[in-house]
């Protein structure tokens, strides 16, 4: 490869390490934000701080100062000590608190703990902490984690997450009422995953789940919500919420917060099933662990309020620094007494503002880089799909050209076993997005014949219509429109959707998208005789996108 056929990014490669020891790599690797109860607030508060005291302690490489076990502000840069750091507020009152740890086993990275106690307006405290990596050098991967204090602090009984209580190991999920409890869980705000572990169908032995759900709880404590499934129970979940969000026979299940079967796609709380677990590489359902755990520990600092939640240290610092100004303003006797005051605060916060940028700085670049992999992993996916239709396709050609046929699908006579039939059938073609299940449920249509046979009417006539082109596909889906007495056409004119509010969107893909297009039969008001079935193309995968059937959506008009 000549240098004129070399990509800019393949030239500049050899001088990344180069470019990396100018500016250091931030990764944020978990955030913990849990609400402490107790009868005495004073006492809660002090306690949390001295044990987390206690753990700076041992990381510092110094004596900690008398002023730390007081409670009040310190900070610790001798020579041999690691940099250690804490401020108070006394209304509201809050302490924040920062340790750089540098990591043993790699040079030039530091484990930066960001730590804040809070008084809560209502009751008890508000304890949240942050871990942040800073590589300066080589950038080795690493596994996210917690700081062994929080279980410390995250007691049982006394300790809350999502106003939830901290459970002292996974729940064990094996009745009818758990199982209530659990939807609550899963569809209410909550800032954590909730990770299902489904036993085998007839178990309640958490012995039996493929992975080990106590481990997962350790390892995620504060940060995700573990739950153990038993067998029997998996099967009143999937009544309730869909056996497309479910999970059952030893798969797992992570339910992101913001879950809402009405409008979620299945995908966007990813299931791994047993098979999968089990292959998982280098290791199985040990490695597969390890991967929920960087997932779900990810996703703690992902949120747009990670740092509302957990203000930086830096910010809690400058408010304090704001304050003891003002105070000295207050108590100063003359201008040369505030000039020097505000002389050492310029000196400060310059460098507060430096150290802020080279952090955001960073944050950037990491960002970028996350989201270049994000894009070329979405751009994979979609060209092993599309390679897989294709192939699919392919085999479908070369049966037709030796004679052979696929099965016909059966059409069945009831709704009750939708979702495995349209798995089986329509996939590739046809997604039915969670919102159309929903409207299956809620069914009371008629002639449950005709649900299949619009779908294979889409399937086989639509679908290669949109795809292939022609007035021949044309055609043939218009007459079998016809056959089946079916009218397609466009749902609504114009923007008019934009009056209907949410009515006739759903989500699909991380986007919003429209349902533009309606199979209809029937002007009947009466759900039992009036079939609709209202969909949308889309381009990028080249496939129909069911949003909901089989009553009519009610618009302006009705």
């Amino acid at each position: 490869m000549t240098l004129q056929s070399r990509s800019l990014a393949d030239q500049l490669r050899p001088l990344q390490p180069h470019f990396r020891q100018r500016h250091s790599a931030i990764l944020p690797v978990s955030q913990v934000l849990l609400h402490l109860r107790g009868t005495d607030k004073t006492k809660l508060f002090d306690k949390a701080r001295n044990e987390i005291l206690d753990w700076i302690a041992g990381r510092a490489g110094r004596t900690l100062p008398d002023a730390a076990r007081r409670g009040e502000a310190f900070e610790l840069d001798d020579v041999g000590s690691q940099p250690v750091a804490a401020v108070t507020l006394e209304d509201p009152r809050y302490w924040a608190a920062r340790l750089d740890d540098a990591d043993k086993n790699v040079p030039q990275r530091t484990w930066v703990t960001e730590i804040g106690l809070a008084d809560d307006p209502s009751d008890g405290i508000i304890f949240g902490v942050r871990l942040v990596c800073v590589t300066r050098g080589r950038d080795a991967p690493c596994d996210r984690t917690i700081p062994s204090f929080v279980r410390t602090i995250a007691v049982p009984g006394s300790a809350w997450l999502d106003a939830v209580p901290i459970r002292s190991g996974p729940w064990l999920v094996s009745d009818d009422g758990a199982v209530e409890e659990l939807v609550q869980l899963l569809t209410r705000p909550r800032r954590a995953d909730v990770i299902v572990i489904a036993l085998p169908e007839v178990s309640e032995n958490p012995a039996d789940a493929l992975v080990a759900a106590g481990d997962l709880y350790r390892r995620t404590l504060g940060a995700a919500h573990i739950v153990l499934l038993s067998g029997p129970a998996s099967f009143h979940l999937s009544d309730r919420i869909g056996k497309e969000y479910s999970v059952f026979r030893q798969a797992v299940r992570t339910y992101r917060p913001g879950f809402d079967p009405d409008r979620d796609e299945p995908y966007s709380h990813p299931l791994a099933l047993p098979h999968r677990i089990v292959e998982w590489p280098d290791g199985g359902p040990v490695s597969y662990a390890t991967f929920l755990v960087n997932q779900s520990l990810a996703r703690s600092v992902a949120r747009g309020d990670a740092h509302h939640a957990v203000p930086p240290f830096a910010t809690i610092r400058q408010i304090a620094a704001r304050r003891r100004l003002d105070t000295a303003r207050k108590a100063a006797s003359s201008d040369k007494d505030l000039l020097v005051i505000a002389e050492g605060e310029i000196i400060d916060l310059k460098a507060e503002l430096a150290d802020q940028k080279q952090t955001y700085d960073s944050l950037i670049k990491t960002l970028e880089e996350e989201r270049d992999d994000a894009r070329a992993a979405t751009e994979a996916a979609n060209n092993r799909s599309t390679a897989l239709r294709y192939r699919l396709e392919g085999i479908q050609q070369a049966l037709s050209q030796r004679g052979e046929v696929l099965a016909t699908p059966p059409i069945p006579n009831s709704l009750d076993d939708f979702e495995t039939w349209s798995a089986s059938y329509l996939a590739g073609s046809v997604e039915i997005n969670g919102r159309a299940y929903q409207g299956i449920k809620k069914s009371v249509y008629q002639d449950p014949a005709l649900v299949y046979k619009s779908l294979l009417l889409l399937r086989d006539y639509y679908v290669p219509m949109k795809r292939e082109g022609g007035l021949d596909h044309k055609r043939a889906f218009d007459d079998y429109c016809r056959l089946l007495n079916l009218e397609e056409s466009q749902t609504f004119s114009g923007d008019r959707w934009g009056e209907e509010g949410d009515t006739y969107v759903v989500r699909f893909a991380g986007r919003r998208r429209v349902l533009d297009r309606h199979l209809k039969k029937g002007d009947s008001r009466d759900p039992r005789r009036c079939f609709r079935l209202y969909f949308f193309w889309d381009e990028d995968s080249e496939q129909v996108v069911v949003g909901w059937l089989t009553s009519h959506l009610d618009n302006r008009l009705t």
